[in-house]
């Protein structure tokens, strides 16, 4: 067996095997989130107050595994947006997306490491730094396979790639804000990422602002609209 060594004239292949063995990856760690989630944990129960009592205590358990999935399948809508834009991939593309599976299988992991020692710094770091990451590569792909010298995407509006981007970073500095509060309040941190939205909106608007300042001070300059 021989290994793929870079060349610089490999020609760019087709996504469709890339885009299938990350949605095998992501779709293998949502479903090992669930092995966490056991009945060992309950100790022995005899009646009901202890049975609820017992589900009580794993609470810290089920918010982990529930904040896990919902981030892990907003990362995986991500990856569909992406690849619906992204058409053709070379070597750098492979590795940058690699590198992002690298962090979606850690997260179950990090999720146990999360539900478990909560009530350590480092446990409850873990996660966040791992969901920042996987957010991380995602948008360096992103930002990669749109360069203009890169010819990854087809058909994309120009509009449409700024917006991504300016979403990703938003996502970014969001996912940094939730690490640094994660060892004060733990895993409350991930509301934190409900600011996306409003990071972005923000954005978006004083992008809109400028824009619009720029035209109406080319229309002073020219008020005669080139005629």
């Amino acid at each position: 067996m021989t290994l793929w060594l870079r060349r610089s004239d490999d020609p760019p292949v087709s996504t469709r095997r890339l885009e299938a063995l990350t949605d095998g990856v992501f779709a293998i760690a949502a479903t090992l989130l669930v092995l966490d989630l056991t009945v060992k944990d309950l100790g022995r129960i005899e009646n009901n107050d202890q049975l609820l009592t017992g589900l009580l205590g794993l609470h810290s358990v089920f918010l982990s595994f529930f904040i896990s999935f919902a981030l892990l399948s907003l990362l995986w809508a991500t990856h569909v947006r992406q690849f619906e834009f992204i058409s053709t991939a070379n070597h750098t593309l492979m590795l940058l997306n690699s590198a992002r599976l690298f962090g979606v299988v850690l997260i179950p992991f990090t999720t146990s490491i999360n539900g478990q020692y909560e009530s350590m710094t480092a446990g409850r770091m873990l996660l966040p730094i791992n969901f920042l990451f996987v957010i991380g590569m995602s948008v360096l792909l992103w930002f990669y396979a749109t360069n203009p010298r890169h010819p990854l995407v087809t058909k994309t509006p120009e509009g449409f790639i700024r917006d991504q981007r300016i979403n990703g970073i938003v996502s970014v500095f969001v996912g940094t804000i939730v690490v640094a509060l994660s060892p004060f309040i733990g895993s409350w941190a991930f509301l934190a990422y409900g600011l996306n939205y409003l990071g972005t909106s923000i954005a978006f608007t004083l992008r809109s602002r400028k824009t619009a300042g720029k035209t109406n001070a080319a229309d002073r300059m020219n008020p005669g609209g080139g005629a």
